[in-house]
């Protein structure tokens, strides 16, 4: 009988093998690259300031313990305060070994790749230079009162990553691990990025660092014009970009600032239309006093554990969706903002809708009916 040759399936690179694949060819070629200097020697820094801070407790307290970068040291220096400028950025955002783990693998992932391409000189002085500027932000405008981590410029530096966008080829592999693409480990970043603001315990302030990293990182990139050339052929162009990008944006800012529900509607709706008054938000201020936004009634305890995640997972990864080539994922957010919608008429707090119940209501069809998506 003839012999029969089974052909093996090209390896996608959006599937699970092709996930499982370019990660291990990632390490294979790392195992043969020369280590990156400042992202190898920093890696080991912080994995010795994340195990002071388990092992010994006075330095559970990172203010306590005065390595913490305060908004002062910053604005004066003084030389007196050298454990705050040498020790902030090594010291993790939380206690405890796993957040050390996944942010030393974001250093080292962007060492191995961003510090390889451009040269340590110039991959140190840009660490340096974001981290100063996404420290001065998060400080002067009172974000945070105490400076830790490289968690900041992890993000900054995952944006100029993406526009650079180092590859690793193959072709010198074993056959077994061999893909036919170029891996772009700017991918394997932001999912990396992504775990880590999931994960953390205080949401409010690891999305805080997260969004100054994304702020600082993109005011890089838009230095250079043709991302404004870009941009401009994607919205005359009425692209999925464009539209994906405006809805997730309006997601985003309905979770954290629209009122989700009021307690009264306003008594005089027709009289105020008539003379005007409905256009003021004094008067909705005071005839339908509307509660926090969702994610804060999440935060607070008042909209289920189910809730809160499914916030935690649509911000989390929001970003790099809008960045991938795939649209399908908008589909998922759809079923996201009705979950959400059916989640918040079972809190204790709900009464009648206010605008972000409203808005959360549009999205879920927006979203499915994007312009672009087949």
């Amino acid at each position: 009988m003839p012999e029969v040759i089974k052909q093996e399936e090209p390896v996608q690179p959006n599937s699970l093998s092709g996930a499982w694949r370019t990660t291990m060819a990632l390490m294979e070629t790392f195992r043969d690259r020369p280590a990156p200097t400042f992202a190898f020697l920093t890696a080991l820094a912080s994995w010795g300031a994340a195990f002071s801070r388990l092992c010994w407790p006075r330095f559970a307290d990172p203010e306590e313990a005065g390595v913490c970068l305060l908004r002062d040291v910053l604005v004066a220096p003084y030389p007196g305060e050298w454990r705050r400028y040498v020790l902030h950025p090594l010291w993790p955002l939380e206690p405890g070994y796993i957040r050390a783990f996944f942010a030393s693998a974001v250093l080292l992932l962007e060492g191995y790749t961003l510090e390889y391409e451009v040269g340590t000189s110039q991959f140190t002085g840009a660490l340096v230079g974001l981290h100063v500027v996404a420290a001065a932000v998060l400080l002067h405008f009172g974000f945070v009162a105490c400076h830790l981590s490289l968690e900041a410029v992890l993000v900054a530096l995952a944006v100029v990553m993406h526009q650079v966008n180092p590859k690793v080829h193959t072709d010198g592999l074993d056959k077994s691990m061999r893909v036919p693409f170029a891996i772009e480990p700017r991918w394997h970043v932001w999912f990396l990025q992504s775990i880590l603001l999931l994960m953390t315990s205080d949401f409010p302030k690891a999305l805080v660092v997260h969004g100054a990293g994304l702020a600082v990182g993109g005011a890089l990139a838009l230095r250079d014009p043709q991302v404004w050339i870009d941009a401009w052929n994607a919205a005359r162009a009425r692209s999925f970009g464009i539209g994906a990008t405006v809805h997730i944006a309006l997601l985003l800012f309905t979770l954290l600032f629209m009122p989700l529900t009021t307690q009264s509607l306003p008594g005089d709706f027709f009289a105020a239309l008539l003379d005007g008054r409905v256009l003021s938000r004094a008067w909705w201020q005071t005839s339908s006093p509307g509660s926090p936004a969702l994610l804060h009634l999440a935060l607070a305890g008042l909209m289920s554990s189910e809730a809160l995640f499914i916030c935690k997972l649509i911000i989390s990864f929001a970003f790099p969706l809008l960045l991938t080539p795939f649209r399908m994922w908008t589909k998922f957010y759809t079923g996201a903002c009705v979950l959400l919608c059916m989640y918040a008429m079972n809190s204790p707090v709900w009464r009648y809708p206010h605008v972000g119940f409203l808005v959360l209501m549009y999205l879920a069809w927006a979203l499915w009916k994007l312009p672009g998506l087949e």
